[in-house]
């Protein structure tokens, strides 16, 4: 039993608990909340209206502007479903 079990006042079954091996762990799908904007020209930087695409800061996913439009629309919708 380690430090934080006997903090926590863990027992060592429950410490035993995880995965197994082979066990997958499963992964939510992204929801795409926080989008960065991307410009191909330094002179846009700062002007969201000319990014030429978005970045979801979590999966990595790109987005053209229209898109993240849509995305930004029916975010409210996308969280509460979740």
């Amino acid at each position: 039993m380690g430090f934080l079990d006997k903090l926590l006042r863990r027992s060592s079954s429950a410490s035993d608990e995880g995965l197994k091996p082979g066990e997958q762990i499963e992964h939510a799908e992204c929801l795409h909340v926080t989008l960065a904007p991307q410009w191909d020209e330094a002179a846009d930087i700062g002007i969201e209206a000319k990014a030429a695409h978005f970045n979801c800061a979590t999966c990595g996913s790109s987005f053209t502007p229209e898109a993240t439009a849509e995305l930004r629309a029916t975010t409210a919708a996308r969280i509460a479903a979740e």
